[in-house]
């Protein structure tokens, strides 16, 4: 593989990477809406949550290994370790402002919260009927 073809398959793998964490968000985010996938979204949603807090007590406060993976391919891609978290620079981009990553992240974690409750309600209820 030349030099130029790796830096290509780095630059797709990137693509991937902004891929799949919009995806993980999304379906964070809305999983919850569609009864098919509750107890996929609830799994998701709480291993999200263990990353953030379990790992994250030995590799930092919202430790994501998504995040960890894409941060160490965009450095061998010449591009730096963003700032905060991929949420944080997505909404940066997305708003095209500088933004606080610790107002960004306490945010995350409420809504994330908020949502986490709502799917353990949804998944406890049909038990409670």
């Amino acid at each position: 593989m030349t030099a130029g073809t790796g830096r290509m398959a780095y630059r797709c793998l990137n693509a991937l990477f902004h891929v799949l964490h919009i995806a993980i968000i999304l379906f964070v985010m809305l999983g919850w809406l569609v009864p098919q996938w509750l107890m996929m979204h609830l799994v998701l949603t709480m291993l999200t949550l263990g990353s953030w807090f379990i790992l994250g007590h030995w590799f930092g406060h919202g430790y994501c290994p998504v995040s960890s993976w894409h941060w160490r391919l965009k450095g061998a891609l010449g591009d730096g370790r963003p700032e905060g978290t991929y949420i944080h620079l997505l909404l940066q981009r997305l708003s095209g402002r500088a933004l606080q990553s610790a107002a960004v992240d306490r945010f995350v974690v409420v809504v994330t919260l908020l949502i986490a409750g709502i799917s353990i309600a949804l998944n406890v209820m049909p038990c409670l009927a």
